[in-house]
């Protein structure tokens, strides 16, 4: 978790990382010549000794880098091979010579979180992940960047996920980088390949020079992590009685996300991220399981559909003739509402100084649960099939609970007892940020 910021002006760039410090407790550096200037904060989780990585340069390049590449270790061996030479032990000077040796198709090699920005005197390059775990804002008038729309005041564009651009001081391009591609899974060795895949995943996002934790809530997929780690540290949100804190710090709360949110869950990860930064600096979560493999409960509907049309060929008119099979409504929320709960989650942990990493969006785990055969992620009314498969054989004594989400009973807490529709949910958040910004 870093914070990134690039202006034409060194002052707002300084500005822009004060806004953000919150995101980089542990070090920060500005570098500027008479175009433009790139600043970096840092939260440090890999390579706690190497200076100068604050941000990175080389040879006339300047990086600042928000996140984390996940294949670093893969890639220097790569990078290696082809002559270049390491001074730190860093995955940022790992993507930096990624960067030069590749040029922008490096991106295709990289699998992990990341909001970053390359500057050699001539232009700037931004990208950003595929899943967009990572957020990063541009303004086009008066060219600037920056990890939270807050530090831009909120006058700037978001650059969306799995894109780049480029600008070169007259012309802003943005283009897309990344498409899904949908490959063969067979369905008799699905579960044993995707248990792999998420031995591997999970093996990747437990890299870290600082203590680690992991988000478990008793549900499928943070119950699924839990049995391929062994984790010192978890953390389990309990609803209780919070109108007191709940009143104090959702103001706060609020500033943070940079815009209102379709529900008060925010409140529940800001309690975890509290309690997590007592003795953590990174935690994992089973955020992104849902759309891909079939777990919101919305999903079913969709599923039966399908299943009926080819069970009763004669009774078409009996059921939805236009519809988004599972594979299209989750890859439709995906890039949708998942993007609402991914900013709600990397914000309530970097208003705390922590890292949020999601084990289920690794890019490779993306493309094969998109190629999954759809029984696999739904039959009849069994949500998230494939997993719960597995979660069962790896872990017997696991009880299913009813999906839930993180709940939290803010009707209590504010005097409406009638329940919040979403209107209500946003109608109230501004009404706080009116009175928050006042």
């Amino acid at each position: 978790m870093c914070s990134i910021a690039g202006s034409t002006k060194r002052e707002d760039v300084e500005t822009m990382l004060e806004v953000l410090k919150h995101r980089a407790p542990d070090d920060s550096g500005i570098v500027s010549d008479e175009k433009f200037s790139v600043g970096m904060g840092r939260l440090k989780i890999i390579d706690l000794k190497s200076d100068g990585l604050c941000p990175y340069t080389e040879d006339g390049l300047t990086l600042a880098f928000n996140g984390e590449i996940y294949n670093y270790k893969e890639l220097k061996r790569q990078l290696e091979n082809s002559g270049w030479v390491f001074r730190t032990k860093s995955d940022t000077e790992v993507l930096l010579k990624a960067y030069r040796q590749w040029g922008i198709r490096c991106l295709d090699r990289l699998n992990g979180m990341f909001a970053f920005a390359i500057y050699d005197g001539q232009k700037i390059f931004l990208a950003r992940d595929i899943a967009g775990e990572k957020p990063l804002y541009f303004r086009k008038t008066d060219f600037a960047f920056a990890s939270e729309a807050k530090a831009l005041n909120w006058d700037c564009e978001e650059l969306p996920p799995a894109h780049y651009a480029l600008y070169d001081f007259k012309e802003l391009k943005i283009a897309r980088y990344w498409e899904l591609k949908q490959r063969e899974v067979r369905s008799d060795t699905a579960e044993e390949e995707l248990e792999h895949l998420l031995a591997d995943s999970i093996r990747l996002r437990t890299q870290a020079d600082v203590p680690y934790g992991l988000y478990l809530s008793g549900g499928i997929d943070s119950s699924l992590i839990n049995t391929f780690h062994d984790f010192k540290h978890t953390f389990t949100y309990e609803d209780g009685d919070y109108q007191e804190q709940f009143n104090e710090q959702f103001p706060r709360i609020l500033w943070h996300l940079d815009y209102p949110v379709q529900s008060f869950s925010p409140f529940g990860l800001w309690q975890l991220a509290r309690m997590a930064s007592d003795k953590v600096k990174v935690v994992l979560s089973g955020e992104g399981a849902d759309e891909l493999f079939g777990g919101y409960v919305r999903y079913v509907r969709t599923s039966l559909n399908a299943e009926a049309r080819v069970m009763f060929p004669s009774y078409q008119g009996l059921f939805q003739s236009e519809y988004k099979d599972v594979h299209e409504q989750g890859w439709a929320e995906f890039n949708g509402n998942m993007q609402e709960l991914l900013r709600m989650g990397d914000r309530m942990a970097s208003a705390f100084g922590i890292e949020n990493r999601c084990p289920f969006l690794d890019k490779r785990i993306i493309e094969f649960a998109y190629s999954l055969p759809l029984e696999l992620k739904i039959k009849g009314f069994e949500t998230k099939r494939i997993l719960r498969r597995i979660l069962e054989r790896r872990n017997p004594q696991y009880k299913h609970i009813e999906k839930a989400g993180l709940f939290c009973d803010v009707n209590k807490w504010i005097g409406s007892q009638d329940g919040f529709g979403k209107k209500d949910y946003l109608d109230y958040q501004q009404k706080i940020w009116q009175n928050f910004q006042s």
